[in-house]
């Protein structure tokens, strides 16, 4: 499994390298994916993190109030950061980009696989749901709202397109697909990501201007 740090906080806490504070932090978040694999958000505990990340269960809740913070950001770190904005200068370059961002990294599978165990216990627990969509869903959202939002200053796109729901569909024809792979196949390469865009546009494009007609005068131009 691809590990969000190689590094484990000794029994010392001093040495080369990051400074202990952040090498458990990284620890406890790579054993909060390991327990999540393992045993599923309703078994795991902060208890077994602690133990397995090698510090004490206080210095878990120091920085994260509950569990279900902790495995939120514990997800959201897995591909090691939120997506980075772009500005090609087209609303199509900038959903191109960052959908090779999205899906072109080594952890994607990983995700995708954590995303999918997570499905019936976010609608279970209440409180990972509202973890989940504050820590990792709602940052990647705003990225590509925010790409949407510029074409649609630009006059790329309709100027009453829904927003939400145009990454609705962005995202999740794009998750859908990194989904039946199962980690067996490639996921979307950029041909498929372009065809989606190009599908979605047609429908959400701004009309292009008409040519104004030149009207005869008579006399050539040159």
């Amino acid at each position: 499994m691809t590990a969000i740090s190689a590094s484990r906080p000794g029994p010392s806490g001093k040495g080369p390298g990051r400074p202990r504070s952040e090498r458990a932090h990284q620890a406890i978040l790579q054993a909060t994916i390991e327990l999540l694999l393992e045993q599923g958000f309703a078994e795991m505990s902060v208890e077994g993190v602690a133990s397995r990340a090698g510090v004490g269960k206080a210095t878990i809740y120091r920085r994260w109030p509950s569990k279900a913070d902790l495995v939120a950001e514990a997800v959201g770190r897995l591909s090691h950061k939120v997506l980075d904005p772009v500005d090609t200068g087209s609303v199509r370059g900038d959903l191109i980009a960052l959908g090779e961002q999205a899906f072109h990294t080594r952890e994607a599978g990983e995700v995708t696989q954590i995303m999918i165990k997570l499905m019936s216990e976010r609608a279970r627990y209440p409180e990972l749901q509202a973890a989940f969509m504050r820590r990792v869903a709602e940052p990647r959202r705003r990225v590509v709202a925010d790409a949407i939002e510029r074409g649609i200053a630009r006059g790329e796109l309709r100027s009453d397109v829904d927003v939400g729901l145009l990454v609705d569909l962005l995202v999740g024809v794009t998750v859908y697909r990194s989904m039946l792979t199962a980690r067996h196949g490639p996921m979307i390469d950029r041909e498929a990501l372009e065809r989606v865009i190009d599908m979605v546009f047609d429908g959400v494009a701004a009309p292009k201007r008409p040519r104004r007609r030149r009207l005869y005068s008579g006399t050539s131009s040159r």
